[in-house]
């Protein structure tokens, strides 16, 4: 009998686990990622956790036994360059296999060559 209450306790934290996910995929505030790689886990919770500080950091930007202005402007920075890194390391890992990279919103394709719009040329690079 004992066995049997532990598994229906395992399966209610199941369910209750589940049905908390579907609430936060409903947020507006929330985005649903598929896992496809490893990494992808490790990914999240860096992000998760990059998140949450980069919100606390803003939060005490300015205020006194905050973090001072130009320290916190250098993390920021810091913060985009990673970002952009991780998008030029997309693209080149799509050229190096020949698929095509369609940067996500608010990103370009670092790898892209610039294209005159008038006449559809390539600039000449000196």
């Amino acid at each position: 009998m004992a066995k049997d209450d532990a598994s229906n306790g395992k399966k209610d934290y199941r369910q209750a686990r589940r049905e908390r996910k579907l609430e936060m995929a409903q947020r507006d505030d929330m985005e649903v990622i598929p896992r496809r790689a490893l990494e992808t886990n490790d990914s999240i919770r860096l992000l998760t956790a990059n998140d949450f500080i980069i919100n606390r950091l803003r939060n005490q930007l300015g205020r006194p036994n905050g973090v001072p202005v130009n320290q916190a402007v250098r993390f920021l920075e810091r913060n985009e360059q990673l970002r952009q890194e991780m998008n030029r390391l997309n693209a080149e890992m799509c050229e190096a296999m020949g698929m095509s990279y369609r940067a996500p919103r608010g990103f370009q394709n670092p790898l892209e060559k610039a294209v005159d719009k008038k006449s559809g040329a390539t600039p000449a690079v000196s």
